[in-house]
């Protein structure tokens, strides 16, 4: 494995993309957060998937945030573009682009409404990996996607120079343990859910990719530096933690709430854009009311 790929590893945040009150990308803000979770430990950065609203952006957008991002980490850890569309034009796009700014690596979820075959699906990959000098992580989210391929499926794709990993969003970790074993040790996987983190670790994860390390790094990256100096039982502990907030979590939709969780921090970074849910006043005090119960949380 080559060195920019041995730093793909540890607690990746899905990065919230902050907005302007117009709904612009807010560069003092995401300069401020992306400092922020550095100074946590976190191990590198994903952009404009799920969490970051990816879909919701246009093409030009997701560039400007790509080009934002690098130029305040400046190669202090892994920046990986998500550059997933419905269609393949739009992520040889991307990719292109990630790959003459500088980005690490790039992501992509099987392209989706559609009921695409899984050949089409490979082939859309293929033409991914084909597009520029630049490595992809392929992103397996069968709940949202559909499309729910075997380890057998990504073996071979394994076997493509430019594909190098998955980011597995799944709670099946016998899926997870079988595609783990069908890839090979050099090949990246990276766990998906949050609230399993330490069992895709448990499994073989190299590390993970998720939406709450935007609001909880600092407890994702002592549970990672747990597991990996053997002490289990922190690990559990640290796990059984961030999950109680994961549990609240799940009364709202979870971009708002991360949101406001930023908010409550110090971080403006504003309102996600419609139609994710907009809350309420009431809605804002319920979750500080919670909050502020968590010391590791941050609440000013």
């Amino acid at each position: 494995m080559n060195a920019q790929l041995s730093r793909m590893n540890g607690i990746i945040p899905a990065l919230i993309t902050p907005y302007t009150n117009e709904g612009k990308l807010n560069k003092p803000v995401t300069r401020q957060l992306v400092r922020h979770l550095l100074s946590k430990g976190v191990a590198g950065f994903y952009l404009s998937g799920s969490t970051g609203e990816g879909f919701m952006q246009s093409i030009d957008e997701r560039k400007a945030f790509l080009e934002l991002v690098l130029s305040e980490v400046k190669g202090e850890a892994p920046v990986i573009a998500h550059i997933g569309a419905m269609d393949t034009a739009t992520c040889v796009e991307l990719t292109k682009h990630a790959a003459e700014v500088g980005a690490d690596a790039v992501s992509a979820v099987a392209p989706f409404y559609y009921k695409h075959g899984l050949e089409q699906v490979k082939q859309h990959y293929l033409d991914i990996a084909g597009a520029a000098d630049i490595p992809l992580i392929i992103y397996h989210f069968p709940a949202m996607t559909g499309v729910n391929a075997s380890a057998s499926f990504y073996k071979e794709l394994a076997q493509v120079d430019n594909i190098v990993g998955v980011k597995f969003t799944s709670m099946n970790t016998f899926e997870l343990q079988q595609l783990i074993s069908a890839c090979g040790e050099d090949f990246l996987v990276f766990n998906g859910p949050d609230e399993a983190c330490l069992a895709g670790l448990t499994i073989g994860c190299c590390g993970a990719i998720g939406s709450t390390y935007n609001i909880m790094p600092g407890k994702f990256v002592e549970l990672y530096n747990a597991f990996h100096s053997g002490d289990i039982a922190q690990a559990r502990k640290l796990q059984y933690e961030v999950n109680e907030v994961i549990a609240e979590l799940l009364n709202y939709d979870f971009i708002a709430f991360e949101r406001e969780i930023l908010r409550l921090q110090g971080f403006e970074v504003g309102e996600p854009r419609k139609p994710i849910q907009q809350l309420t006043d009431e809605q804002r005090r319920k979750i500080r009311d919670f909050a502020v119960k968590f010391d590791f949380l941050e609440v000013k």
